[in-house]
């Protein structure tokens, strides 16, 4: 499943990311792809996205990760105020070199946890389209996200471009980067 669902030549010219809200079988929000034209050569990107490991140093909410093989541990931690909240997931990691890099989710928190980036030249082959899809069941997320969103379901339709775009931003940040 790609995560390229806006045309090239849209996010090429863009100044801003794009973003779209998935929504899964009862028109609940489910996941988002998002979208950015990113100043860096495909493979600069690329050497960032592909270092799963450095991504604690990196993204947002990610608090540790460790990678044997095609196999993924990622540890997340949501904090509120004076509140952490830690979440552990297994996930298969699949690369197709230089193009895309999907986490599949096999067991933990957040449940059927999928993320996806993408990789495109950008049409006048001055740097690097970006495309990152997320997604995953924010029902599993345990009390202290749960009492969160049952104060504030609002919040829902947050939550999913949200991480799409603190994913996206990170690795362009990252890409772009003196160095």
């Amino acid at each position: 499943m790609s995560a390229i669902c806006f045309a090239p030549e849209v996010v090429a010219a863009s100044r801003d990311p794009l973003v779209r809200l998935t929504l899964g079988p009862n028109d609940e929000p489910r996941g988002a792809v998002a979208a950015v034209r990113v100043a860096a050569t495909p493979e600069r990107v690329w050497t960032i996205i592909r270092d799963v490991e450095a991504y604690p140093s990196r993204i947002p909410m990610i608090d540790k990760v460790k990678v044997e093989g095609d196999r993924l541990t990622m540890r997340l931690a949501f904090r509120i105020a004076l509140f952490t909240a830690r979440f552990g997931y297994t996930a298969t990691l699949t690369r197709d070199e230089g193009r895309s890099l999907e986490v599949h989710y096999e067991s933990g928190e957040p449940r059927d946890l999928h993320l996806r980036f993408d990789l495109v030249p950008t049409p006048d082959g001055d740097g690097t389209l970006l495309y990152v899809a997320s997604g995953f069941d924010l029902s599993t997320l345990g009390w202290l996200v749960k009492f969160f969103l049952r104060h504030h379901p609002e919040i829902r339709y947050g939550v999913y471009p949200g991480s799409s775009l603190a994913l996206l931003d990170s690795i362009r940040r990252a890409a772009e980067a003196p160095g």
